[in-house]
């Protein structure tokens, strides 16, 4: 993906003092480190699996803020200490508050208009301070109380709004807020529906396919694997970018009705979408290896293609009701 910015502006709120400090000036993205910042941050969380989608409630006033920018430029500021303040409250108000520096820039991502919000969530780090002492110089290590993140790390808390048609993609936080369960970005901030994100519902139809095998005297592993291959076939190979519940059940439950239909009313009752959407981390994940856990301590990662391939390994049910797991052909065993 490829981003861009256009403006941007950083405010300061810090939930543990109860002190926050609005700017009115904007940051100056001609300066390559600040944009470097910016833009790596939004590389790095955009496309994040654990984003979900939305749409803005009617009486949103983020929504309406953001649509008094798109009609006149000169409301950035106006609109970002909107933000700002949303954003305050609620840390504030939260049974834990943290310190943060809010980050709201106006951006182009793939070619899109994209109005994004970054909260940075501060850190304690250390650095040099140097004193002068009568004539001498006196190096010291001190406590810093506010590291913003470095570009290796994953903004955990972000908004992105497409400004053409209002979509919302976003990453949140539960936490207390008033003694309630809420989310700082979709309750508080945007005011939005939201969907459960493509790693929950992939993680949910995961789940929800073990249970069912499982209850019904199934092989998890097998399921398990039947999933992978799905995934192989129809994702990986470029044919299509989300997984589709029915098929998978279909995969899954090939010849058992019964659990298929049980599959599909479990899929239905979490709300997960028919159609889920999936990436390449989603997909690197699940085509990758199965990794499995035995009662006697003994754990095995393998690819999951070998899980059916007798030439690599076996799996022995034995009278008594134990499993033997027996590895064939291997040409060379490394300690580590």
């Amino acid at each position: 993906m490829i981003a861009s910015l256009k403006r941007a502006i950083l405010h300061i709120l810090d939930g543990n003092s109860g002190v926050s400090v609005f700017s009115d000036e904007e940051l100056d993205i001609s300066d390559a480190s600040i944009n470097n910042f910016i833009t790596k941050h939004i590389e790095k969380v955009f496309e994040d699996a654990s984003m979900r989608t939305g749409e803005f409630s009617d009486n949103s006033g983020f929504k309406y803020h953001l649509s008094e920018y798109i009609k006149d430029n000169d409301y950035f500021k106006s609109m970002s200490q909107f933000i700002a303040q949303r954003v305050y409250d609620g840390i504030t108000q939260s049974d834990k508050p943290d310190s943060s520096d809010l980050i709201i820039c106006d951006c182009i991502i793939n070619e899109r208009p994209i109005l994004a919000v970054l909260k940075c969530d501060n850190k304690i780090g250390y650095t040099h301070q140097v004193s002068q002492e009568e004539s001498k110089v006196k190096n010291q290590i001190i406590n810093h109380y506010a590291i913003l993140p470095t570009t290796s790390q994953r903004i955990r808390e972000c908004a992105f709004i497409n400004m053409d048609d209002f979509s919302i993609r976003y990453k949140g936080k539960r936490r207390k807020i008033d003694g309630e369960t809420t989310d700082l970005i979709a309750d508080v901030l945007l005011e939005c529906i939201y969907d459960i994100s493509p790693r929950e519902s992939v993680n949910a139809v995961k789940k929800i396919a073990q249970t069912v095998t499982a209850e019904n005297g199934g092989d998890e592993l097998e399921t398990l694997y039947k999933m992978k291959e799905y995934i192989t076939e129809n994702v990986e190979e470029g044919e299509q970018d989300y997984i589709e519940t029915d098929k998978v059940a279909e995969k899954i439950f090939d010849g058992k009705p019964g659990m298929r239909a049980e599959f599909i009313e479990k899929i239905e009752k979490a709300n997960v979408p028919q159609k889920v959407e999936v990436n390449s981390y989603v997909t690197k994940k699940l085509a990758s290896n199965v990794k499995i856990v035995t009662d006697i301590g003994v754990e095995l990662t393998f690819p999951a293609e070998y899980y059916q391939n007798s030439e690599y390994i076996q799996f022995i049910n034995n009278e008594d009701g134990t499993v033997s797991i027996q590895i064939n052909n291997i040409g060379e065993v490394i300690n580590k």
